[in-house]
């Protein structure tokens, strides 16, 4: 009898040198899968939409991702917002797509990361080191304003080739070449019917609207970047309401609303034999061929 309790107590040693084993070999993958567990669990009942898990590939690749923390210090925070980019995709529900986009497909089954990769893989190369500042911010605010972001990152290609600094001979300035008076109409409309710019919200955060992180020494000329992006969105928005499709308002961007209305009111054509329309349609092609 006595020998049958030393063997009980040896086993039960045994296994619990095996459970501590185990927990110091893998206790920072247990704690990070039992958080995004937490997480995920959260979220899902937060709103099930958020987070798209489609297949067992799709867990797999999360699992790698956040694996590759147990190489950092556990006393290291997981980037969160990083996280959300892998795993929530753009949402543009109210959005009327343009030329060549004709339904949501795209977005719903992409992540937003993916989102941002795939659009970029149909850029030229030539252009694709500048666009990949801007096209999260893009995707963010179009998002905002329920608005096509192919459409924006169509008529930014066009119009400065995704250049900030670039500025016409008539004085049409940033990324969205808009004319000085025209940024101060849209914003003091804007403002007047109680609405507030992106950068003027109360949980404005810089860092997620760009694929790096801005430093304060930065951040006034990223700001201006994001009215620019924010306030031709908004004018084009006006202008697909006004005109009620991508055409007219395109050309009416370029052209001017005036100049637009008096044709169509004359039953003259708008858009027949127009570069900048040409250009901004050959831009949405090049970026959707390939999703």
């Amino acid at each position: 009898m006595e020998l049958i309790k030393k063997k009980s107590l040896i086993a039960s040693w045994c296994r619990s040198l095996v459970v501590k084993e185990f927990y110091i070999t893998h206790g920072i993958e247990a704690k990070i899968l039992f958080i995004f567990l937490l997480l995920g669990m959260s979220l899902f009942s937060y709103r099930p939409s958020l987070l798209i898990i489609r297949n067992l590939a799709s867990v797999t690749s999360l699992s790698s991702d956040s694996l590759q923390a147990v190489s950092l210090l556990s006393s290291e925070r997981l980037n969160l917002r990083e996280m959300v980019t892998r795993t929530m995709s753009y949402s543009y529900p109210d959005t009327h797509m343009g030329f060549h986009l004709k339904n949501l497909t795209f977005f719903d089954s992409n992540s937003k990361l993916d989102a941002e990769r795939k659009v970029l893989a149909s850029i030229p190369r030539s252009l694709s080191k500048n666009a990949k500042k801007y096209v999260r911010a893009v995707f963010k605010i179009s998002e905002k304003h329920q608005v096509d972001p192919i459409w924006i990152l169509s008529v930014m290609w066009t119009e400065s080739h995704f250049d900030y600094s670039a500025q016409s001979w008539a004085g049409a300035r940033g990324l969205m070449q808009i004319m000085p008076a025209t940024r101060t109409f849209i914003n003091d409309e804007y403002h007047k019917a109680g609405f507030k710019l992106a950068v003027e919200g109360k949980d404005f955060n810089i860092n997620e609207y760009f694929p790096y992180r801005v430093s304060s020494k930065e951040r006034p000329d990223h700001i201006s970047k994001i009215v620019n992006i924010e306030l031709g969105i908004i004018y084009l928005k006006r202008l697909l309401t006004k005109f009620k499709n991508h055409k007219h308002a395109t050309v009416a961007y370029n052209m001017g609303p005036g100049w637009t209305r008096g044709r169509l009111k004359r039953n003259l054509p708008v858009g027949h034999k127009n570069e900048y329309l040409d250009k901004v349609r050959f831009a949405y092609e090049q970026i959707v061929r390939k999703i």
